[in-house]
């Protein structure tokens, strides 16, 4: 006589109770999910942003170093500035994020240096500065044997994102124009000697 089959009872679907914590733990989750999404985003927006304002530096540096821009150190500050409305374009024309209106161009944001050095800090979150140093020679050179350099900076607020990443302390800045990163770049060129004026045609 063969033995009785017996089988397994079915398995019981997930119960009330288990569903149930599977939401809590889903829910604990979901803020650190959230945050390092969103950090990740505001990263990417900071680099995207620093590259691009790099580039615009270097455009303007090579741009004031082939004296496209006035006679040198005679721009002085507080005016409406050449190198300022230069750096304006260049800025539309890459679509530098966070760039809205005309910051740059406001005299206040505009500071020449003249032949003194460029300090350590910027003294503003959004500006144009330059400054000239001339090891020989005037400005601009007479020709390539003069040492002239010329340096820009430009200092640009990155747009935040990130719901109070602003006002963590020491990274982001939150005022009445809103939260963003204060981000800067430099660039030096040597100065090139104004071309010769083109010689009239029989």
């Amino acid at each position: 006589m063969s033995d009785p089959v017996v089988s397994a009872p079915p398995k019981a679907s997930a119960t009330p109770a288990r569903r149930g914590q599977s939401l809590v733990e889903f829910g604990l989750l979901l803020p650190l999910l959230l945050l390092l999404f969103g950090g990740i985003a505001q990263y990417g927006i900071l680099i995207a942003t620093s590259h691009t304002l790099t580039q615009v530096g270097r455009d303007l540096g090579r741009w004031v170093a082939t004296q496209d821009a006035a006679d040198c150190p005679s721009i002085a500050a507080g005016t409406p500035s050449p190198i300022a409305q230069r750096a304006h374009d260049i800025a539309g024309e890459t679509s530098l994020l966070g760039y809205q209106g005309s910051p740059w161009l406001a005299p206040a944001n505009f500071v020449s240096y003249g032949y003194g050095a460029m300090p350590a800090s910027p003294p503003s979150d959004q500006g144009v500065e330059v400054a000239w140093n001339i090891v020989d020679g005037t400005c601009p050179p007479d020709d390539s044997e003069a040492a002239a350099f010329v340096t820009v900076r430009l200092t640009h607020q990155s747009p935040v994102i990130l719901p109070g990443f602003g006002y963590l302390p020491g990274i982001g800045t939150c005022d009445a124009d809103g939260c963003y990163l204060a981000i800067a770049t430099t660039a030096v060129y040597r100065m090139e000697p104004t071309a010769p004026a083109p010689e009239p045609s029989p």
